[in-house]
C-alpha cells in the first residue's frame, strides 16, 4: 500500500470508532475498605518508610559540602558537581521523606475517624518513641 491509501484505511477502520464516542471510555466508581488491623499496619508502614528516609538523610550530609583534594580547577570542579549531586539527592529525601509523613498522617485520620477518637497527630507519634499507631486507641 503507498503511503495516502494505507492512511485512508486507517481512517476508515477508526472513523467509526471515534464517531460512536467510543474514544471517551468509561469509568467504574470503586471503593477501598480498610479495618482496624490494616489501617494500623498501613500508618506503622509509612512511618517505617519516613523513619528510612530520614536516616539516609543523616547519612548524606556530607555529599552536599564536599571538598576537592586539591586547589586546581578539576578538583574544584568535582567538588561543585559532587556537592550540586549531593544538595539534590538530600532534596529528593526529604520530598520523600515529606510524602511518607503526609501519607502516614492521612491514614492515621482514617483510623481517628474509624475509631471514633479526636484526630492524633503523625509527628507526635513519631516523638513519644512508639512505633505507629498506639493499641486501644
Amino acid at each position: 500500500m503507498d503511503g495516502q491509501l494505507h492512511h485512508d484505511h486507517i481512517r476508515s477502520e477508526l472513523g467509526g470508532f471515534f464517531s460512536q464516542g467510543h474514544a471517551e471510555g468509561s469509568f467504574t466508581t470503586g471503593t477501598f475498605a480498610y479495618d482496624e488491623d490494616t489501617l494500623r499496619s498501613l500508618v506503622s508502614d509509612w512511618i517505617d518508610l519516613a523513619k528510612s528516609y530520614l536516616d539516609s538523610q543523616r547519612a548524606a550530609r556530607n555529599m552536599t559540602s564536599v571538598t576537592g583534594p586539591g586547589n586546581d580547577f578539576a578538583s574544584q570542579a568535582q567538588a561543585d558537581a559532587a556537592t550540586s549531586h549531593g544538595a539534590a539527592y538530600s532534596g529528593y529525601l526529604d520530598t520523600n521523606y515529606t510524602y511518607c509523613t503526609d501519607q502516614a498522617q492521612l491514614f492515621q485520620a482514617a483510623l481517628d475517624d474509624y475509631l471514633g477518637i479526636e484526630h492524633r497527630n503523625v509527628t507526635e507519634i513519631n516523638r513519644s518513641g512508639e512505633r505507629g499507631p498506639q493499641p486501644g486507641i
